[in-house]
């Protein structure tokens, strides 16, 4: 016979041996599909949510949510880390840490960054990884898959077959517009990430950040001279290459476009550091292996420049909101690139088969560099009469703060003349409406009723503001017809008419009784004025915010 002593010692011996046992069993199923396929096959839908999970379960440093819906009803999934743990985002303020969104798969079939993100979710949800030691300094919130849709159908689009990185001022589709205001406009992130498929190698990761002259520029500083050359020396110490996105020939090196509707633009426009990732191709391994460095290349740069990030990002917002409440500065309403001024070194591919080699390409130019091209004086506030509730729906996606007057009020206001309007289909619209308009405004003193629009551009949304309600901009609530029902009629217009049915000119005749008069061109009745009036001086006015 044993003694008691023994046999209890026995006991804990085996019941430790069986924890140890079940620690190890369950650290090895808490991997994702790709992972246990050796990268050969991406993780499905059903699969990643299922390993959110167990992760969720495995941790006491990782919150797991859902920030949405998509079409056909997938659920939308996000993790939230921190240290100590925050559950709402006045609390993420509180602890006066930066904000960093690592985002991925708004593209549905591109996948890698994906992959990327769910192992580095479980890595910052375990104690002891390099990983889990951020989250002292940063608020750090995972959205693995924004196009859950996308991602089971393996398209570029949502289930309506749509571009979502082209939807980031309409927000029409739902799976984004649960992204921008559930994450990103909750969160008011500091920094965050969007992560996609292309590039060109022989790069692993290709990035860029906010390129749109009207943003701030020194978001796109903070990229170019800090966090990128950050990611680049990461990169290369796990034998990694990283540069700008997206591909160069002996000469240039091309970027990726300016347009605010993408999401890296639309970040600098709501004053974020926001950045594209892109995955060139290569192994999938080393896709999502690559992809985790860059992502905690990222997360490291917040946390060892915490003040840096958020002076550059508040600094932003800060003026964003004095710029509107003063009625000071222009808008830049049409851009173009440059080349930056400074030479750039980089490498590209050339050859095919096994004569595919990389060649380094020296002295040449970075197409990157946004030339302002156009720009109109900034208003206090824009003025939108009641009919034109669709565009304040638009309005309301973005979280804009939009007042009501409350009483009839006599205002000095400006508003653009139309004189062209021509239409053409542009992504998800058939019939996108472009307008041209007069160089001078019309200056009028009108009644305004009680009801009408008021929408500040003293606010941080201000640049989103100015961009929508800016009639010459490239994503405007004209152009996306929230306002076909109220804008004038020209009739058909010059540019519809074929040359050959023009009317000929005609000089009036002489008469010896008067003297000839220089020949005006006046057209009859009122000049046809885009219903969005300009109030261009600060004004108190009489009204209340619109709630929503």
């Amino acid at each position: 016979m044993i003694s008691i002593k023994k046999y209890l010692k026995r006991c804990s011996i085996l019941i430790l041996a069986l924890l140890l046992i079940t620690v190890l069993v369950y650290g090895q199923e808490v991997k994702t599909a790709c992972e246990e396929s050796g990268f050969t096959r991406n993780t499905s839908y059903e699969q990643m949510m299922e390993y959110l999970q167990k992760v969720q379960a495995s941790s006491t440093e990782m919150l797991l949510g859902i920030f949405g819906k998509s079409i056909e009803g997938r659920e939308q999934p996000y993790a939230i880390f921190s240290r100590p743990m925050v559950t709402y985002p006045w609390q993420a303020v509180a602890t006066g840490k930066p904000v960093v969104v690592l985002a991925a798969n708004v593209h549905g079939g591109e996948q890698t960054l994906r992959e990327s993100n769910l192992i580095l979710i479980r890595e910052l949800a375990t104690k002891g990884t390099e990983a889990n030691k951020l989250l002292d300094n940063l608020v750090i919130i995972m959205v693995p898959s924004i196009n859950v849709d996308g991602s089971v159908l393996r398209s570029r689009g949502n289930d309506q077959n749509v571009d979502m990185n082209r939807d980031y001022m309409k927000l029409e589709q739902p799976e984004l517009a649960n992204y921008v205001k559930n994450i990103i406009l909750t969160w008011s992130p500091h920094l965050f990430v969007d992560g996609h498929n292309g590039g060109s190698p022989p790069y692993n990761i290709c990035h860029q950040g906010p390129s749109n002259a009207a943003s701030d520029p020194q978001l796109t500083l903070l990229c170019d001279e800090e966090i990128f050359p950050y990611i680049n020396n990461r990169m290369h110490k796990d034998g990694y290459k990283a540069w700008y996105y997206t591909g160069g020939d002996s000469l240039r090196w091309q970027t990726g476009g300016f347009d605010p509707r993408i999401g890296r633009n639309y970040g600098g426009f709501i004053n974020s550091v926001a950045i594209l990732f892109e995955s060139p191709g290569q192994t999938m391994e080393d896709g999502v292996k690559s992809g985790i460095v860059a992502y905690k290349a990222t997360l490291e740069y917040a946390a060892k420049n915490p003040d840096r990030l958020k002076q550059v990002v508040e600094k932003a917002r800060r003026e964003t909101v004095e710029w509107g409440q003063k009625a000071i500065g222009d808008i830049p309403v049409e851009m173009k690139y440059a080349p930056e001024d400074y030479k750039v070194t980089y490498e590209i591919v050339s050859g095919r088969g096994a004569e595919r080699k990389a060649v380094t390409i020296t002295n040449a130019e970075l197409i990157k560099k946004p030339i302002v091209v156009k720009t109109r004086p900034r208003p206090y506030a824009y003025i939108l009469e009641m009919r034109a509730y669709k565009a304040v729906e638009m309005l309301k996606r973005h979280n804009i703060v939009i007042e009501v007057l409350q009483k009839d009020t006599e205002l000095p206001v400006e508003a653009y003349i139309m004189t062209d309007i021509k239409r053409a289909s542009e992504y998800d619209h058939p019939a996108a409406a472009t307008v041209t308009v007069a160089d001078t405004m019309a200056k009028r003193t009108m009644i305004f009723p009680k009801g009408t629009y008021i929408i500040r551009t003293g606010q941080v949304m201000g640049r989103v503001v100015t961009h929508l309600l800016e009639p010459e901009t490239d994503d405007n609530v004209i152009r996306w017809n929230t306002l076909d029902a109220i804008l004038p009629s020209l009739g058909r217009t010059q540019s519809d008419i074929p040359p050959e049915e023009r009317p000929v000119a005609v000089t009036p005749p002489v008469t010896p009784t008067r003297q000839p008069q220089p020949q005006t061109q006046q057209r009859r009745g009122p000049a046809p004025v885009i219903p969005i009036f300009k109030l261009m001086i600060p004004t108190p006015l009489p009204t209340r915010i619109l709630e929503y």
